[in-house]
C-alpha cells in the first residue's frame, strides 16, 4: 500500500532534509518511491516569507 507523510520548514522547524534523514532512519524498513519538493513565497505587508515542503510518498515492506 502506498502512503504518504508530508514534511514542513520554517517556525523552528529543521531543514527538511534533516527531517527526512531522521525520518527515514527510524523507519528502515520503508521503501521510498518519490519526494516531492515545493517552495512558496508569502507576501507579507512588510516582508516576504518563503515556505518550504515536502512530500514523501512511500510504502511498507510487505512481509
Amino acid at each position: 500500500m502506498i502512503k504518504t507523510k508530508i514534511f514542513m520548514q520554517g517556525f523552528g522547524k529543521p531543514c527538511i532534509d534533516e527531517q527526512i534523514n531522521k525520518w527515514i532512519a527510524k523507519h528502515p524498513d520503508y521503501i521510498i518511491v518519490d519526494i516531492k519538493l515545493q517552495s512558496s513565497v508569502v507576501d507579507d505587508i512588510d516582508q516576504y516569507w518563503v515556505c518550504r515542503d515536502a512530500l514523501v510518498i512511500y510504502q511498507e515492506y510487505e512481509k
